[in-house]
């Protein structure tokens, strides 16, 4: 009797925008309405709309990121898909691996202020003094060159509180030199270098006014200069962080040696020589691991001999 062949899967079909926008309006209606239980940090979401979250505004994070993620929004009362709240990739070179930050807009700063029931409002961002940097430009025949751009020294922003009846003023002060990321990753600090150190001096002094709500949890324009010269590291420096590669290598699983070998391929922070040098080292180590223990042989080496 003839074997019966598996039926071939149907090929998943892409949701029509308009179906996706309403699961996004169900996500949002259980993530603001609190109905995830804090021991069932996914609560009433289905794997659809977890999957949804992943695709959108959790780009590629694991059940566990993805869990941590949705409490905070939770807690905050945070909307995600009002850019309130991002989950940020970010490559930890200590332990050789993406890993994921939680991130609060300069909204969800206001938002969560605002909750308190004792935001006052802010004046606007007063800036002083005048810096000059320079940066790469192109030209009308596509040629890069180099430019002077004209930036704020400072920016200092006072938020307002209610403390016992009172208009209470909290002020904080953001300097360029602090915060600019440099050259690399200032793409959006060149466009607008006012409005980014802004939001940097707001983001201070919301904290500072409201630090119980806020401590610990950073804006996404604070959180630029944390990569400040990344672009311009040194030699010593990028010895180090091969030198940090290759200890994961010689301890690394399979898996691990998966994510070290595609992220090496795409990263910015190692020269060619050192991208050779782990490369051989993540050979050795996949030849390691399949090597048995002595006495003992693999099947495909026994059918080989």
């Amino acid at each position: 009797m003839a074997e019966k062949k598996p039926k071939a899967e149907a090929p998943k079909k892409e949701k029509a925008p308009e179906v996706e926008k309403k699961e996004i309006q169900v996500i949002e209606r259980i993530i603001e309405n609190h109905e995830i239980a804090p021991q069932d940090a996914f609560g009433k979401l289905s794997r659809a709309q977890i999957e949804l979250i992943k695709r959108t505004v959790a780009l590629g994070a694991s059940d566990d990121e993805l869990k941590l993620f949705i409490q905070v929004c939770k807690g905050a009362n945070l909307n995600p898909f009002l850019r309130q709240a991002h989950l940020v990739p970010f490559w930890d070179s200590k332990a050789s691996r993406e890993r994921r930050a939680i991130i609060i807009g300069i909204d969800g700063f206001r938002a969560i202020a605002e909750s308190s029931g004792k935001y006052a409002g802010n004046d606007d961002a007063v800036f002083a003094g005048e810096d000059v940097i320079k940066i790469t430009a192109w030209g009308d025949d596509k040629k890069a060159y180099q430019k002077d751009l004209s930036v704020p020294s400072t920016a200092k922003v006072i938020v307002y509180k209610m403390v016992e009846g009172q208009r209470v003023a909290f002020g904080a002060t953001a300097r360029w030199s602090e915060y600019y990321p440099g050259a690399k990753k200032g793409m959006q600090w060149h466009r607008m270098p006012y409005m980014m150190l802004g939001k940097c001096a707001e983001a201070l002094a919301l904290r500072k006014a409201f630090p119980k709500l806020l401590s610990g949890i950073y804006a996404q324009e604070e959180m630029d200069q944390a990569m400040k010269g990344e672009e311009a590291t040194s030699g010593k420096d990028q010895k180090v962080r091969a030198d940090v590669v290759l200890d994961a290598v010689k301890k690394g699983s399979i898996e691990n040696l998966d994510e070290i070998e595609k992220k090496m391929a795409t990263s910015e922070k190692y020269t060619a020589a050192q991208k050779t040098e782990v490369k051989k080292a993540i050979a050795a180590r996949r030849k390691e691991l399949k090597t048995p223990p002595k006495g003992v042989i693999y099947p495909d080496d026994e059918e080989s001999a």
